[in-house]
């Protein structure tokens, strides 16, 4: 996890057609991610982003999210296994 919260430093091409109360609608919860350990990528502030300014569907946006973490699961899945098989070697 960083150390800093700076998304907004980090990607200001994508805070820029944000007005003040989008940009709270979108830092909120990529901050309670933050708070509990996530560490938001650009595409995840991206999608986000894009919800918030109508871009995308609320559909659309679940779709995307959901994809993203059932990929990051068998991510996961497979270096446990990798490690479980290394470590019995």
């Amino acid at each position: 996890m960083s150390d800093h919260f700076d998304l907004y430093l980090r990607y200001p091409e994508l805070f820029a057609p944000l007005t003040e109360e989008q940009r709270r609608n979108v830092m909120q919860p990529l901050t309670s991610s933050w708070l509990e350990g996530d560490n938001p990528t650009r595409e995840d502030v991206a999608l986000l982003i894009d919800y918030e300014l109508g871009r995308i569907t609320a559909e659309e946006y679940d779709r995307q999210a959901l994809a993203k973490a059932l990929a990051h699961q068998v991510l996961t899945s497979q270096n446990v296994d990798q490690q479980s098989a290394a470590e019995g070697e």
